[in-house]
């Protein structure tokens, strides 16, 4: 039986980079999927018809988020290599559309990246510009991660892989993603104050600080975006000061 080599996984691994350029409203990301996963066609089949069906069936409508998508890709090949029967293999890849873009919407879309912002902004408060880069570099490094582990856990575990997707690594990453950026909103009120001329009190600013970083943990699970907590408890402290200093 023909057997993937981790050349192989190399392969499929950077191809997944592209693997939206062929994304459309009829079959989403399955025309990227499939393209992604062509280079094994001859591999694994020896007859014209055998390759024909392979990717046809991986030419079924798929999406899930892109970041996340080798994980399904790492599965599927799996079951491909052990020759399972074609109704399991789209029945299983239709089940991970759901759980896949769940999940990596909320790690990368509510989580990760709006984190990531912050401290882009809070850098960019220090060091100007470069805090973009910043934000861009450590994000495309961590994506770039993610579809590495994604293929490599979703083909180690293959029909397994609801296992990996429903506890462990993932579901860490995004609490401790939320934790940490409603710790540094936290920050960028503070810092945002001085920015605009209301410099906080020495005694002022650990209650700032803790206060802020609440506020952010409680509209961070509520799915608040994080703009509106900004303007908002700006607006807050502003009244507050206003109030002391009439009384």
């Amino acid at each position: 039986m023909p057997k993937i080599s981790r050349f192989d996984l190399l392969r499929l691994y950077l191809r997944s980079f592209f693997i939206q350029n062929g994304w459309n409203y009829e079959r989403m990301a399955a025309l990227g999927f499939a393209w992604t996963i062509k280079p094994l066609t001859r591999r694994l089949f020896g007859s014209v018809e055998e390759q024909k069906s392979f990717l046809k069936r991986h030419l079924l409508g798929f999406n899930a988020n892109p970041y996340m998508i080798n994980y399904a890709v790492g599965a599927v090949v799996k079951l491909e290599e052990d020759k399972a029967p074609e109704e399991q293999i789209i029945r299983f890849k239709g089940s991970l559309r759901g759980p896949l873009g769940a999940i990596g919407d909320r790690l990368i879309w509510q989580n990760l990246r709006p984190a990531l912002l912050i401290l882009g902004l809070i850098l960019c408060i220090f060091i100007g510009a470069v805090g973009v880069l910043v934000f861009w570099l450590i994000f495309n490094l961590y994506q770039a991660y993610q579809r590495a582990r994604g293929l490599a856990k979703g083909f180690a575990l293959g029909s397994e892989l609801s296992s990996e997707l429903t506890r462990g690594y993932l579901q860490k990453m995004t609490e401790w993603c939320s934790r940490m950026g409603a710790l540094l909103l936290g920050i960028l009120f503070v810092l945002k104050f001085a920015h605009l001329g209301i410099e906080p009190q020495p005694l002022e600013k650990i209650p700032l600080f803790v206060g802020f970083s609440w506020l952010s943990v409680m509209a961070f699970r509520k799915n608040v975006r994080p703009n509106y907590i900004l303007w908002l408890s700006l607006s807050l402290f502003l009244v507050i000061k206003a109030m002391i200093w009439m009384f």
